[in-house]
């Protein structure tokens, strides 16, 4: 069965019991304050948001290309420097990156200036042309659609190679984050950095792996640490992070001493072992599984790894409260189950030492997932917008709140909080139906279609009346694809959606 990125339906082992109980968790005398958050969309070149003042911060890795040869990802890269720039150019050749990969860049100036440390030249093309060079910057004319904004290393000076390059749009100002981004960010008490730290499948595993301010590319690597704690101050912000599956404990110290040196003391953090570990389409859960039936944690596999999830979440929370000392209460632990499975959430929570480190349930209560699915996407693919919106409207107010009520009430029933790591639509073909045209162009057109908006406002509704706390939307901004239209706006250049507009009606209310 091919497995949906987002949602994974797990059959039990017939006659497989709960064991443990409520062992150790008081129950929740009342249900939380419904508060928004966003998940960030993760910084690749493709990308239509734009969150730094340096727009070279997601900018592609540099490419080797040799004259009068067709393009290429492949060529073997010169000596780079620690920080991803290349020491030399070979003869014949240059060095090129999508500074600006996105064709949307109608918000931005047609004036912006490329600024870099070293000796050397650049040349621009497609989207991008050199208007004049100075030294240590050059000013670039800069096309509002087209092809990407491509940056070219043609010399470089081995002793003082070009490095620390910044695409920017005036050479006044030192903030690190764009204006606009931060006020997209107000009324949203909580911001996930899932995509922003490239969580799902990492590989980072020590502490010096860990992406470092300064470095080219970060779109291959993730946001630093320091950026994202960097924004929680600056936009007054909870952060949340999920930290990677492979990380081992030298890792979570220094991240957690980061965190608590770094944020301001009075910001909470919510802090979870990487991300949906339940999840058969990421590596994140073969690793638990094969960590868990190691262990002999359980004879059965998902079992086994679920037990093996909330005993490294554990682990971390404990390294992380150890870090804070009196500080610990700053900390929220995340325990992540599956939203239409409850036996998830009572295996995840009834394990080992979790009754000592969980603030919160989280679950990702998405509505619209089935109907991209294998079994009803064909059929879908014919369906009327009217058609759409009549089924949408019913899971909404039948399956998607019980939903939301079942895990409500053992979140309850384990004295804590529900909230949503992730939430919203859910209209996405899989397993081969996100190449067809006709069911990509239905859910592009519904999640463009003022009606979302009213199917937002009931959902939410129904997320508060269930007693949820805190949601946690997905996601900040993307253009739809065919692999989906997850974002409550599309582009910089859009100040309003039936998503978004839905969505601030609630922090208004």
């Amino acid at each position: 069965m091919t497995i949906d990125r987002r949602t994974f339906v797990k059959l039990l082992p017939a006659g497989m019991a709960v064991a443990g109980g409520l062992a150790g968790f008081a129950p929740r005398a009342q249900a939380a304050e419904m508060s928004l958050g966003l998940n960030l969309t993760g910084v690749d070149y493709w990308t239509t948001e734009q969150p730094f003042t340096n727009l070279a911060t997601s900018a592609s890795r540099w490419r080797l290309q040799r004259l009068n040869t067709s393009f290429t990802w492949d060529e073997p890269l010169p000596p780079m420097t620690p920080d991803a720039y290349p020491r030399e150019v070979p003869p014949s050749s240059y060095l090129e990156s999508f500074l600006i990969g996105t064709s949307h860049r109608a918000h931005l100036p047609h004036k912006l200036y490329v600024v870099y440390d070293g000796k050397g030249r650049l040349d621009y093309s497609a989207g991008g042309t050199l208007d004049e060079r100075r030294r240590g910057y050059d000013t670039i004319r800069v096309s509002h659609g087209g092809g990407p904004l491509i940056g070219r290393i043609v010399e470089t000076d081995p002793s003082d190679p070009i490095r620390n390059l910044r695409l920017v749009e005036s050479l006044e100002g030192t903030d690190l984050f764009r204006a606009p981004f931060l006020q997209r960010l107000e009324g949203m008490s909580t911001v996930r950095f899932m995509d922003w730290m490239q969580t799902n499948n990492s590989v980072h595993s020590d502490w010096e792996s860990r992406p470092k301010p300064g470095r080219f590319a970060l779109s291959e690597t993730g946001i630093p640490l320091e950026t994202m704690i960097a924004l929680a101050n600056r936009a007054r912000i909870k952060p949340w992070f999920t930290l990677p599956h492979l990380a081992d404990d030298a890792y979570v110290r220094a991240f957690a001493q980061m965190v608590h040196d770094g944020l301001d003391k009075d910001l909470q953090v919510y802090v979870e072992y990487s991300n949906e570990v339940w999840n058969s389409s990421f590596q994140q859960a073969a690793y638990a599984r094969d960590k868990g039936l190691e262990r002999g944690y359980s004879e059965n596999a998902f079992q086994a790894q679920l037990r093996f999830y909330s005993q490294r979440t554990s682990e971390i929370l404990s390294i992380f409260e150890d870090v804070f000392g009196d500080d610990r209460d700053r900390i929220l632990g995340v325990y992540v189950a599956q939203s239409d499975n409850p036996w998830v959430s009572q295996n995840v929570l009834d394990w080992g030492d979790a009754r000592k480190h969980a603030d919160v349930l989280a679950i990702a209560p998405y509505f619209g997932y089935g109907f991209g699915s294998q079994e009803r996407g064909e059929a879908v693919s014919r369906w009327s917008l009217d058609q759409l919106f009549a089924e949408l409207s019913k899971e909404i107010d039948t399956r998607n709140r019980e939903t939301m009520r079942i895990q409500a009430e053992t979140a309850r029933q384990y004295g804590l909080e529900l909230v949503a790591y992730e939430a919203g639509q859910h209209l996405a073909g899989v397993g081969g139906l996100e190449n067809n045209e006709a069911l990509v162009s239905l859910f592009t057109a519904a999640n463009r279609d003022p009606r979302m908006g009213e199917l937002y406002r009931r959902y939410l509704a129904n997320w508060r009346e269930a007693g949820g706390g805190l949601m946690v939307l997905y996601t900040s901004m993307g253009e739809p694809t065919k692999w989906g239209a997850w974002g409550l706006l599309e582009t910089e250049a859009e100040t309003s959606s039936p998503k978004w507009d839905a969505v601030h009606d609630q922090i208004r209310a």
